[in-house]
């Protein structure tokens, strides 16, 4: 998917809270590689890249044997976020952080997409990845998806805490 300028735009303290909450640790040229996509920019990513499908709006909303369905189990991406915040450790340190830049190896500039919903997703560079995950799952923890188009490669941040991850079975890996 190619972003036009007017597809997404930069962060900003009150929608994106908590990339410049303390608590986060998030610094300014990290904030600099995330933008936030447009609504309409969110919803052509989701139709291209997800669903085209009119009732599948959510990832928890994907149909059984969905394209995107899951073959490797990842570390429970909720005990380390309740870990990140009461400071046991940075969360670009943790498992989370190694399973998530393990599973989406290859070129750094490659653009990862955080997707909450049809209309929720921000792009960003998979750098800020290890660093980053908590704010996303801050803005939402129900179900959101990681997907980088160039591999085909998603993580699936499930409810209840189970990270789970695979390739899109009709992208070209």
């Amino acid at each position: 998917m190619i972003l036009t300028a007017d597809a997404c735009r930069p962060l900003q303290p009150e929608p994106d809270w908590p990339f410049f909450d303390a608590d986060f640790h998030v610094a300014a040229q990290m904030r600099a590689q995330v933008r936030a996509l447009t609504p309409d920019a969110a919803a052509r990513l989701w139709t291209r890249h997800v669903s085209a499908q009119p009732d599948e709006t959510h990832p928890m909303h994907l149909s059984n044997g969905h394209r995107l369905g899951p073959t490797v189990c990842g570390p429970d991406w909720q005990a380390e976020f309740d870990a990140v915040l009461s400071f046991e450790h940075p969360a670009s340190q943790g498992s989370v952080a190694a399973f998530l830049i393990g599973h989406f190896h290859g070129v750094v500039a490659d653009p990862l997409f955080f997707i909450a919903s049809r209309s929720l997703a921000y792009v960003l560079t998979r750098a800020v990845l290890a660093a980053c995950w908590p704010c996303l799952l801050t803005l939402s923890d129900e179900g959101p998806l990681l997907y980088q188009p160039v591999t085909g490669k998603f993580v699936w941040f499930r409810p209840h805490g189970a990270l789970a991850a695979g390739g899109d079975k009709l992208a070209a890996v």
